[in-house]
């Protein structure tokens, strides 16, 4: 997601999430992030290396020097960073591990692999290695469990999409020659224009054990707020992107974290403006149910204690003595970046 936010001189601090569980599979909006960004660190290695602690702390530098940074929420766990952005400056850091990145070529100039898993004790690590295997093999299955939960719980599965909210069928190039009944243009070529330039993604909701995790409160708590009811949101898209053509300004959308082509809400930061369905601080107006099912629930709760399993492992392993030192160096290398 690209733009930050300036409030006056004050530096800003988001959170979002980039990634959700839906009835439909994984989705994930990394690849629009990185289509923008110049510079990315990437950090691998098993949950509980010490790779979440590192995010957080040179965040923490990054602030105290006056950027701007956006923390990337682990939608495994809802609770941690998984990587952090400079909006304004084209660089992130990633944990590899949370966000499923495909393999990189080792001479891609734009990517920096760091390995957590050096920092381990080997001899340690390899005593546990089939343990890991096993783990990661039950968490697998268990995503899937969710997923599946999900689809029975909000009945959206392929043939059956209820949507709520102003339609995003637009990422798929094949529905820009569509006309809507009135003959009038269509939504997806609408947003597929802005796309190009002006445009960023994100969701703000993701599941816990005990309901949905809504930030959207505190990711808008800055911006003035339009409430409306979408029911004819391609003209609300349309009259916003005239003015969004005419001005250059850009604009990010929230996208629902279940049906990934619906939207939740606009945001203007230039003109500390934020469009929204509904109240963005009550999940039921946004089409989430305020309490789980208790079949939802306990899978939610048996993939977050095999991720406490896992971590604990790797973390019986990890010098953090010599992570102290990786962080320094790690500071050092990022604001030589941001010099040049």
């Amino acid at each position: 997601m690209t733009g930050g936010i300036v409030v006056g001189n004050k530096v800003v601090v988001r959170h979002y999430f980039l990634e959700a569980f839906t009835p439909k599979g994984y989705f994930t909006l990394l690849p629009e992030l990185l289509k923008r960004i110049k510079s990315t660190y990437l950090l691998s290695g098993g949950p509980g290396t010490g790779k979440s602690t590192m995010i957080k702390l040179i965040g923490i530098e990054l602030i105290d020097r006056g950027y701007d940074v956006d923390y990337i929420r682990s939608v495994r766990n809802p609770d941690s960073v998984a990587g952090l952005c400079l909006p304004k400056n084209d660089i992130c850091l990633l944990d590899k591990k949370e966000f499923n990145i495909e393999k990189v070529k080792e001479n891609d100039e734009k990517y920096r692999i760091i390995n957590f898993e050096n920092f381990c004790r080997e001899n340690k690590l390899k005593n546990y290695s089939d343990r890991i295997k096993e783990l990661e093999h039950e968490l697998k299955i268990l995503e899937k469990g969710l997923m599946d939960c999900l689809k029975d719980e909000y009945g959206i599965g392929e043939n059956n999409t209820k949507e709520n909210g102003a339609s995003l069928k637009v990422i798929n190039e094949s529905s820009t020659n569509e006309k809507n009944r009135n003959g009038k243009e269509n939504l997806a070529e609408i947003l597929l224009e802005v796309k190009k330039s002006n445009i960023s993604f994100c969701f703000l909701h993701a599941l816990n054990v005990d309901g949905w995790l809504n930030i959207a409160p505190r990711y808008l708590k800055d911006y003035d707020r339009i409430c409306l009811d979408f029911n004819d949101s391609t003209k609300v898209v349309k009259d916003i992107y005239k003015e969004i053509k005419c001005l250059g300004q850009v604009v990010e959308i929230v996208i629902h974290p279940l049906r990934t082509d619906t939207v939740m809400g606009l945001i203007f930061p230039s003109k500390n403006l934020a469009v929204w369905q509904g109240n963005p601080s009550d999940v039921e107006e946004q089409g989430l149910k305020k309490k789980h099912s208790s079949v939802l629930e306990e899978q939610i709760e048996k993939y977050r204690i095999k991720r406490v399993q896992i971590k604990s492992i790797y973390n019986k392993t990890v010098n953090f003595s010599d992570l102290d030192e990786l962080r320094n160096e790690f500071t050092s290398s990022i604001l030589a970046d941001l010099r040049g």
